[in-house]
Parts: structure tokens; C-alpha cells; sequence
């Protein structure tokens, strides 16, 4: 705020709002990144019938786990919002999972997704992770487990994504 012969001018205010509010919104799109909310079953995924029927919440904690792990991530509702025309979106599928339904007595539960970054339509980095976990729960709770793993590998992944990047236990 400035005083000018008694008048309060806030010129510099408005002047640095005007010229630099554009720039700070438009850095701050650039650096997010889009990822889907729920994480889609590939249609080739290897998954045991038993477990596809009981854990019908599958894919539901990653991109949870994503967000949680990095700041810069906004997640959006559709694919084409996904998509968009323009800035970066991580698509992410679920490529198999090693259970079966019996829970914590039937041994440990893995989870495999694949993830591929684009920027403005190319793809930039892409990755392959898997996670194992065992709990003393049932099958869909362990495979949660393993999916907030997942979910800060990839958020991590994230702050330096680098092309054919393997995750996780692998």
C-alpha cells in the first residue's frame, strides 16, 4: 500500500494481482496431474473369479494412496476428464492379482497395475508395480493393504517419473 498526499493508493497490489495471479494459476495447473478416482480392472486381468465377485471395491484405495502421497495430484471423476486436452494425467490399471478368497489363511495377496504419464498427449514415463501383502484380515482388506503401497510407490514415483520404472516388491 502506498501513501500519496494523503490518498491510499494500492496500486502495487493490483498491479502484482493482475500481473502475476495468470502465472501463478497457470504453474500451478502445469505441476498437478490427473488421475482417475477409481482404478479401472484391465479387461485382461489375471484375477481369480472368487476374488473378482468378493472384493468389489478393487482399485478404490489407489488412487486414494496416490493423492496422499503427492500433493500435486487431482483426481477426477471420468475418463475424458482424465484426458483432457492439455497438461498431465496418469492412467493407471489394475493387470493382476495373486489371491484367493479364503483370507489370511490362504498365504500372502499381490497386486500388479501398470501406469503410464502423459504430458500434453505424449506419453512420458510409463511403470510396472506390484505389491504383496499379508494381514490377519480377509482377502479384500490385505489387497487394500497392498494398494496403499502401491499408491505411494506411484505417488513417490511421481516427483521423478522416469520411462519403464519398476515398483514396488519387484
Amino acid at each position: 500500500m502506498l501513501h500519496a498526499g494523503g490518498k491510499v493508493v494500492m496500486v502495487f497490489a493490483a498491479l502484482a494481482a493482475m500481473l502475476l495471479g495468470p502465472a501463478v494459476r497457470t504453474a500451478a495447473a502445469e505441476g498437478s496431474v490427473r488421475v482417475l478416482e477409481d482404478t479401472p480392472v484391465s479387461p485382461v486381468a489375471d484375477i481369480p473369479a472368487d476374488v473378482r465377485k468378493e472384493c468389489t471395491g478393487l482399485g478404490d484405495e489407489l488412487p486414494r494412496a496416490i493423492a496422499r502421497a503427492n500433493p500435486r495430484v487431482t483426481m477426477v471423476r471420468t475418463p475424458s476428464q482424465l484426458r483432457g486436452d492439455t497438461g498431465k494425467y496418469l492412467s493407471v490399471e489394475i493387470i493382476q492379482v495373486k489371491a484367493r478368497a479364503a483370507g489370511a489363511l490362504s498365504g500372502p495377496k499381490k497386486v500388479t497395475v501398470r501406469g503410464t504419464l502423459v504430458h500434453d498427449g505424449k506419453q512420458i514415463a510409463d511403470f510396472e508395480a506390484e505389491r504383496s501383502a499379508m494381514e490377519a484380515a480377509g482377502t479384500c482388506r490385505t489387497l487394500q493393504k497392498a494398494e496403499k503401497e502401491l499408491g505411494a510407490d506411484i505417488g513417490t514415483w511421481l516427483m521423478a517419473p522416469r520411462p519403464h520404472s519398476r515398483l514396488g516388491d519387484q
